[in-house]
Order: structure tokens, then C-alpha cells, then sequence
């Protein structure tokens, strides 16, 4: 009786998938960086991180994720030009600059860099690296703010974590999570 109890447990587990079967965005935080700020609704998933002895106030540098549940429509150079109109409103005499494009892992991204000299807002330099990508059931934006212009050994840092941070689903061959 026993063992044909462990029978049929063993089959039904089988056919329930794991607890954390999904699309995610995998991402390795810079060495030091902590999370200041989370929130969510049923539209939007957000955490802000910044480096230890600073806040989401009083920053130089900010990694920002943010999720957009059920809100693959849009691609990623869509998204991109979206945003680059928001910047110039925000920040006349903006640049962009176009990092990638095409696929990654099988999805649709696009990467850019946006630098602002003069903010509306008053404040210093602003350059920002995004990274967009199009899932089949999420849209994920991964962004990296800098008061300053990164050195070459930020710039390649900043590389390696663009190129690190990827969509992927542990459901889909092919598409498996693994972090780089």
C-alpha cells in the first residue's frame, strides 16, 4: 500500500511544474550594489539598486529593472524611440546611442545609451544604458544611470552586465535560465 501511495505521488508531482517555472530576467548586480527601492502593481514590477553608502535621494550611480507585466506587444525598437521622445522632453539636446539590436536567448532587444549634459531638473551629466527586451509574456527593462561619463574599466563592467543580464524561461528548451 505504501508503495503505491509513493507511485502515485511521484506521478502527480511529475506533472506539476516547478514553483519557479517562468520568464525571468536573470541579472548579477554590481559587487556592492544594494536594493533601495521595490514596488508593484499588477502592471509593473520595479527595484531600484544603488552601491552601499548611497540612496534612491542621493545617487552617482543607479541599476533600475522593471517588468511589464503582460505587456510583450510592443517591440523593442518601439520602445526605444518611445523613450528617446520622453528624454528629449525631459532633456532638450539629448544623444542616443544605439548599443544592439535583433535577438538575444531567442528574444527581441534593443540596447542603447542616452547622455543629457543639461537636465530640465537642474541637476548634473546623465548618461543612461537600457537594455529592452521583448518577451513572450513580460516586457523587461534593464537600466544603468551614471552622474558622470564611466572610464574605460566602468565601460567594460557596464559591458559585461549588459551582456550578463538576459531574459530567459525555464520552460522553454533553448531559452533555459542560466546565469553567465
Amino acid at each position: 500500500m505504501c508503495r503505491r501511495y509513493l507511485v502515485v505521488l511521484a506521478a502527480t508531482l511529475a506533472l506539476v511544474p516547478p514553483a519557479h517555472a517562468e520568464e525571468q530576467m536573470l541579472l548579477k548586480p554590481p559587487k556592492g550594489f544594494k536594493v533601495v527601492a521595490e514596488s508593484g502593481t499588477e502592471k509593473a514590477k520595479t527595484t531600484v539598486m544603488v552601491p552601499q553608502g548611497q540612496s534612491v535621494a542621493n545617487w552617482t550611480e543607479k541599476l533600475s529593472t522593471q517588468v511589464l507585466l503582460k505587456q510583450a506587444d510592443e517591440a523593442p525598437e518601439a520602445f526605444r524611440a518611445r523613450s528617446e521622445k520622453a528624454a528629449l522632453a525631459e532633456c532638450p539636446g539629448a544623444t542616443f546611442e544605439k548599443l544592439k539590436g535583433g535577438t538575444e536567448n531567442l528574444y527581441p532587444m534593443a540596447a542603447w545609451v542616452e547622455t543629457c549634459r543639461k537636465p530640465k531638473d537642474g541637476g548634473g551629466l546623465l548618461q543612461t544604458w537600457t537594455k529592452a527586451v521583448q518577451g513572450r509574456e513580460n516586457f523587461y527593462v534593464l537600466q544603468k544611470a551614471h552622474r558622470f561619463v564611466p572610464d574605460a574599466k566602468q565601460l567594460k563592467a557596464l559591458t559585461s552586465l549588459f551582456d550578463a543580464a538576459r531574459v530567459c524561461d525555464t520552460r522553454v528548451p533553448g531559452q533555459r535560465c542560466q546565469q553567465k
